[in-house]
Parts: C-alpha cells; structure tokens; sequence
C-alpha cells in the first residue's frame, strides 16, 4: 500500500464533505446517519491531523477557512469519481483514462472512426491520443496502449502483431484525366510524387513496376503520412497510402486508388500494452476492439 493512503482518515473525509456542503454539522450528521457529536469528533480529529482549521466556527453560518476550501475542491471531486465508478460496476459498464500513443498517420485517418464506435458502447470511458511517440520512444512505453510502425521491440510489454499492409499511388479523383483502366505506372511521373520522409518507398514501387532507374528524389516530402495524404486530397499530386491509412478516404471517394501493383511495407504495425495481468478492464475492452477492426480492415483487401 502506499504509505501516505495508510493514514487517509475516509470517515472524516466523509463527515468533513457533507458539513462543507451544508455548513452545518447537524444536518451533515442528519444525512450520514450519525450523532452530531461524532460529525464534530470526526472534523476535529482531520483538524488536528492536518494541523489547521477547516470551519471559521465563529461566523454564521459557519465558514470555511481557505484551507476548508481546498480540501472541499479535491474531496468532493473525488468522491463524485468514487460514485461515478461504483455506479458504472453495478450496471456492468467499463469506465477510466485510456491513454493511447499512435502513427500519426494512423491516428489521423483511421482511428478516430474506431474509436467513436468505441465510444458509442463504453461512454464513461475518456481516451487521450498522443502521437508524438515517433520522434519520442519512451512515450509509448509510458501509455496504456501504442499502435506502432517498426521492429515490435518493446521489452516488458506485451507485442501482438496487427498486421502487415502494402502500399499503393493514390490521389485526388479526376487528377489523372481518362480512365483509370488506362493508366500506366509511367503516367505518375507527369505528376508531383508527394513523399513521407522518404523517396524509399516510391523508389521500390517503381522498381516493382518495371522501371528501376526512375529518380524519385523529387517532389515533396513531408513529415507523416497525414501530411502527406492531405496533400494528396488537395490535388498536389500522388501519395502512397496503405489500406489501414487511406481506408475512410477511399471509402469517402476522397482519394481513388490510381493503380493495383503495390508494395509491402518495410514494417508491420503492432500493438503495445502492459502484460495481460496488468491492464484494466477498459484496456482490455480497447485492446480487442483495435485488435477486431483492424482484423476486418485487413479482410477487406
């Protein structure tokens, strides 16, 4: 247990709550079925405890002293969180903070369809989703859950593979005039290549399609894949998308899928967690639900 909860005195919390709200230790006592006597024993001893007055007895109706009024604020809160998660065990609901690092890409395009569905059944839950974990490793270590690009190397978590995915040109409709039947992999180059960090992954999509010596270090580069993809939708030219990132603009007629040659991704995409025993029941909830979507995504192809 940690040290400072062992001498958390909760019935005085109590007593000291309800006396604040009614500025009154008989209806205060009235209300938690006790002796007026034991309401004042009780805020007496939590005085004593934190070695300063809560109520300005003298005034009436009694007051609270600045410290009264702060210990209020933090009490009253917390208790409506403890009535709040009571409530939501007794109906069998998941409640509690999830915080969620993801790819950018990902985490603009994808997930937050997944998660408002999410949402939509597990309403006490609050999701916060970090995407700064690219550029910062340790933050993925430190949420509760990390969708992640690369080598599934986290020590101490628990990895679960989602998914290998290919990469294909995608653009806004109508960039490339006539019918898509028609377009050939050399058409892309009368367009801007739009580039997340690299030319690497247009170079192995060229060389796939039969044109190995194409110089792709041109156009322009962004710094994620929603850049990258937002470019595309404006009509600066042709991306390439994976099916987890350009799904919903597919699906939206935002973006139109120019050629079926595709590449694989130089890495998966994975699941980061605490060890099964450590995860909270809303963790776990959210876990499966990616784990299940992701999994129909990928059947989709």
């Amino acid at each position: 247990m940690i040290p400072e909860r062992q001498h958390l005195p909760l019935h005085a919390l109590r007593a000291f709550e309800a006396a604040a709200r009614y500025r009154n230790f008989v209806r205060a006592a009235e209300e938690l079925g006790v002796t007026h006597g034991a309401v004042s024993h009780q805020i007496k001893s939590l005085e004593l405890q934190l070695g300063r007055p809560l109520f300005d007895r003298a005034r009436r109706p009694m007051a609270l002293t600045p410290a009264g009024l702060q210990l209020l604020g933090v009490v009253s809160s917390s208790f409506d969180r403890l009535s709040k998660a009571a409530s939501a065990v007794r109906r069998g609901e998941l409640e509690g903070d999830i915080t969620l690092a993801c790819v950018p890409g990902l985490a603009a395009n994808w997930l937050p369809a997944v998660l408002s569905e999410f949402l939509a059944t597990h309403a006490n839950v609050t999701i916060r989703i970090v995407t700064e974990y690219w550029r910062h490793p340790t933050m993925a270590e430190q949420s509760d859950l990390a969708i992640a690009y690369g080598s599934g190397e986290h020590p101490g978590k628990r990895v679960v593979l989602l998914g290998h995915s290919q990469f294909f040109p995608v653009a806004r409709p109508g960039l490339i005039k006539g019918a898509r039947a028609s377009i050939r992999a050399g058409d892309l180059l009368r367009h801007t290549l739009l580039h997340e960090y690299s030319d690497e992954t247009w170079s192995r999509w060229f060389a796939a399609a039969g044109l190995p010596d194409v110089d792709t270090a041109r156009g322009l580069f962004f710094d994620g894949a929603h850049l990258t993809l937002q470019a595309a939708r404006e009509g600066c030219g042709i991306a390439m998308g994976d099916m987890p990132t350009v799904a919903q603009d597919l699906a939206n007629g935002r973006l139109v899928r120019l050629l079926a040659l595709s590449v694989p991704a130089a890495f998966p995409y994975y699941l980061i967690s605490a060890p099964e025993r450590d995860a909270s029941p809303a963790v776990a909830a959210l876990e499966r639900w990616i784990l299940e979507r992701f999994a129909a995504l990928a059947a989709r192809k």
